[in-house]
Formats: C-alpha cells, structure tokens, sequence
C-alpha cells in the first residue's frame, strides 16, 4: 500500500488524514509529493492533485467542485477520507463516528478550508485549536535545523494518539448513555436515577426532561447526589439541592440533614455528597421533598 500526500507545509487535514489510513494500513509506505508521476502509482492520494474520486482512491479537496455538507461546512481531505473510512476505523458503530466527524472531524474540516466556526469575545483571547497545535510542528524557519518530512511524522505520532484517545473515550461515552438510560428506564420515580457505578451523564441527563437529580458512587469509595442542568454549556441546575446545605461540610451538614456520614455539599447547591449509599439515597428523600420538586 503506497499513500501519497503532498510536501512542503502541512496542515491538520493531511497530518490526521495520514494517520487515520495509517491505522488502517499498518504497513503503508507514506510518501510526500506534488510530483504527478510519483502521485499517479499511489493506491490513495489525499490533499494533492487536484481529482476527488472515491473509486479511484484521490482524496483532495482544493478543486473548485469541492463539496460541502448540509451544515455549510465544507470537506477538507481529512473529512472526506473519514467519510470513506471512517466507519471502519470505529468498528461500524455510527453513533461513535458520528460523534468524531463533530466534535474533531468537521472542527478540523472548517479551519482548514477558513470557515470561521465563532466570534472572539470581548475578552480578546482566541481559543487554540487542534489544528493550531498540529501546525506548531511545522519546521522551524529560523531555530534549528528541522526538515519538513521529519516533522510531519512527528506531527502524524502526536496525532494518532489524539485520534486514538478520541475513539476510545467516544467509545466510553456511548456505552456511558446507554448505560444511564437503561437505569433511568428503571427508575420509579423519572426525578431521579440511581447508577450503580459513575459514567459521564452531563448531556444525556439534560435530555430527560422530569429528571432533576442523578445519584451515583465516585472514585473515593463514597457517594453522590448531583443536580441536573437546564441545557448544555450552564451551571444553572433544574432544581439544586436544599439552600440550607449549601455550603456546609462533615459534622455542619450532617446536624442539618440528619445524615450521620455527610461528606459535603457545595456552595452553589450542584452536588453533595455522603461516605454511604444509604446516606445519599436520603439525601435524595429530603431534596425531592422540597417545594417545586413533586411529581410531574
């Protein structure tokens, strides 16, 4: 398997369209060329060469005819090879390559091709990106003596353990919500779930919309009690628990709440928490017996 992409300059497009296929074809020889003669024998070509042609394995995505999705976002050689192989790289499971193509594929997609994906603030700092990090391992103009076929396969190591780490915690997020929502199924009161171990829940809890607490073990052996968002990106809970909590720790919260093994309860009300199940299951009682918090 020959994989040809282009010298000089790289970008994150052809750095993680390289590793993604590398990947895939663990023994490929990768070369860097706009050389036609040495593109035309090469089993894929991505970012050069002008042709996208899925039949004929070119990948490039600088032609006028260019495609875009239906979002606005238009592919870069590294989107169109994840639409081509993407499925096999997370083992035919949609929703993790669903999840990749958003959060990292069309990321990189809209940089690479100048789409501005948001407005700076008026705090005036720019948020680094994959891509600029990706970049910064381009050779060096004035320091050192780097070569640029050196440095992308430095990049191309850097990226794969990115590449890797997001399938794997993707992964791990799938498998989380189905598991919150096979405990929520078998809830007897859709207030509140019970997870028998912690998986991350932030975004499939806000979907439910008579949930307000969800209780769950932590890594410390103890127990807790968190509150359920409005919508994703705030700290504004549907319901928080008890105001008279708040704040108070250990031997403070537990004169308050009658919980002997009270651990803590935060200062804003988002989550508390207890050194037993049976101290946090009352701890869920007493906050589902404040006001606004009947059943609905």
């Amino acid at each position: 398997m020959l994989i040809a992409t282009h010298n000089g300059k790289f970008h994150a497009d052809d750095v993680f369209g390289v590793t993604l296929l590398t990947e895939l074809y663990p023994d490929a020889t990768v070369i860097r060329t706009r050389d036609p003669e040495r593109l035309a024998p090469a089993d894929i070509v991505l970012d050069v060469g002008g042709v996208h042609d899925e039949a004929t394995l070119r990948f490039d995505h600088h032609q006028n005819t260019g495609e875009a999705r239906e979002n606005g976002i238009r592919y870069s050689a590294f989107g169109l090879l994840w639409r081509h192989y993407g499925m096999q790289f997370c083992g035919n499971d949609r929703s993790v390559w669903h999840r990749i193509d958003l959060k990292l594929v069309q990321v990189i997609d809209a940089i690479d091709n100048g789409q501005d994906l948001y407005s700076v603030s008026a705090f005036g700092v720019q948020p680094l990106t994959i891509s600029d990090l990706i970049g910064w391992f381009n050779a060096m103009s004035t320091c050192g003596d780097e070569q640029d076929d050196e440095q992308f396969f430095v990049a191309v190591a850097f990226a794969r353990q990115l590449l890797l780490r997001t399938r794997e915690k993707t992964r791990d997020a799938v498998e989380g919500e189905r598991v919150f929502l096979d405990a929520y199924k078998a809830s007897p009161d859709k207030r509140y779930v019970i997870l028998d171990r912690f998986v991350p829940h932030g975004h499939i809890a806000i979907k439910q919309p008579e949930l307000l607490y969800v209780v769950f073990p932590d890594s410390t052996e103890g127990w807790r009690i968190q509150t359920v968002a409005t919508h994703d990106g705030t700290f504004e809970a549907r319901m928080d628990l008890p105001k008279a909590w708040q704040g108070l720790a250990n031997d403070e919260l537990a004169a308050v709440t009658g919980v002997g093994d009270s651990v803590f309860c935060h200062r804003t009300g988002f989550i508390a928490g207890t050194k037993s199940k049976e101290g946090i299951l009352e701890l869920l009682r007493q906050a589902l017996a404040q006001p606004g918090t009947a059943r609905r």
